[in-house]
């Protein structure tokens, strides 16, 4: 179960990490968008300014050329002339004062135009693609938040009855599991609420040894009850209990070990009666020690 969730955390993390590296590209794309649009718009005030120009300049310029005066009949006089020649030439120089206001004019603004606006619509075309795979990876998330969730609460739910069962066999109270946090499990931890016999509900961290060792043990049985593993080892568990329950501990393991095998260390009678096979270390004569074996 250890494994599944330490995957199961791998796997989120690895989707975190790829939806945060989708949300940086969305996020330059959607900059460079942004930058592009202000560009274009920079630029189409530009030329709706030149176009306003033009327009305004075109119309001060003279409709037609100016005429000259007719030749037949009498000669001009050289004071008309010169006052003819003053006003084309001024008309000229405003001519030239218009077109260098008009300067500097971009003819390629129209092919700019052009590339920046396929530019645009392949960003944006980028930025709808990168939409769908964040929703999709958020509707991924929440879907395996919801799994896992489940079957949390589907292992909770049967390892608590579990415990209550074997609880009330071990020490003839009744105790159950308690989540810190029961809308959100994973936020917070567990807690192990007994009531043995004969005494108020208490929590493991205010029982005595035997109390302590007792709901430990019930909590073992119930994962293995739930998910049994092949080889449990018990190393003087049953230290701190009294006859009586070192005797209902025995009966528990016995009729557990029909489902995995036991290892027991122990110094006690009657767990050491229980047992299949029966292996002693005592030390003999000098400084070695002697094992020996029986089959009871």
């Amino acid at each position: 179960m250890l494994a599944r969730l330490g995957q199961t955390r791998i796997d989120r993390d690895s989707a975190e990490e790829r939806l945060q590296q989708l949300q940086n590209q969305q996020q330059q794309a959607q900059w460079q968008q942004q930058k592009l649009q202000e560009k274009q718009q920079e630029r189409q005030a530009a030329l709706e300014k030149l176009e306003v120009d033009l327009a305004a300049q075109s119309a001060e310029l003279p409709e037609t050329m100016p005429e000259m005066p007719s030749v037949e009949g009498e000669t001009p006089s050289v004071e008309s002339l010169a006052a003819q020649l003053d006003q084309l030439q001024k008309e000229i120089r405003n001519g030239q004062k218009r077109l260098e206001a008009m300067e500097p004019v971009n003819m390629l603004a129209l092919e700019e135009y052009d590339r920046t606006q396929a530019r645009l619509e392949e960003l944006t075309n980028k930025l709808t693609t990168l939409a769908e795979e964040r929703t999709e990876l958020l509707l991924r998330i929440e879907t395996f938040t919801t799994l896992r969730f489940q079957a949390f609460m589907a292992a909770f739910t049967a390892v608590n009855g579990n415990f209550e069962t074997i609880f009330a066999t071990l020490s003839e109270g009744d105790g159950f599991l308690q989540l810190d946090d029961p809308e959100d499990p994973f936020n917070g931890g567990l807690n192990l609420v007994a009531h043995p016999k004969g005494k108020p509900v208490q929590r493991l961290s205010s029982m005595s040894g035997g109390e302590k060792s007792l709901t430990a043990l019930s909590f073992i049985f119930a994962l293995q009850r739930y998910r049994p593993s092949p080889f449990y080892a018990f190393d003087e568990v049953d230290m701190f209990l009294d006859g009586a329950n070192v005797e209902r501990l025995s009966r528990m393991i016995k009729q557990q070990a029909e489902q995995a095998q036991f290892l027991v260390v122990s110094l006690r009678r009657p767990m050491i009666e229980s047992a299949d096979r029966t292996i002693g270390v005592t030390q003999a004569r000098g400084a070695h020690t002697q094992v020996l074996g029986i089959k009871l």
